[in-house]
């Protein structure tokens, strides 16, 4: 029984990510969104949302009208750098590895 629990929070994690994906994709690059539009996208707390920001795992909202706002092309390209800077920290820590194994 555990595991069916498990492999139902795993089929509603995936679904969640799609849904993020999908919700990116309608609104296109130039959309703007707002913080409490995208804590209800990421399925979180407005609070989480800036400390996402604080922590560097968003990128800074800019002011608009007294809200923090982005535009979803922002965030994408922020993600994607951070992805990119991961892949290659990994890349940089499997060549030192094999160095100290040779």
């Amino acid at each position: 029984m555990e595991a069916l629990k498990e492999n139902i929070n795993t089929d509603e994690e995936s679904n969640f990510s799609l849904e993020i994906v999908s919700e990116f994709g309608e609104l296109g690059p130039g959309a703007i969104i707002s913080e409490s539009a995208l804590a209800k996208l990421l399925n979180r707390h407005p609070v989480s949302i800036k400390r996402a920001v604080l922590r560097g795992e968003l990128p800074q909202p800019i002011r608009l009208l007294g809200q923090s706002v982005w535009t979803v092309g922002s965030i994408v390209k922020y993600l994607e750098k951070r992805l990119e800077a991961a892949a290659n920290e990994a890349e940089r820590q499997k060549k030192k590895i094999e160095q100290l194994r040779s």
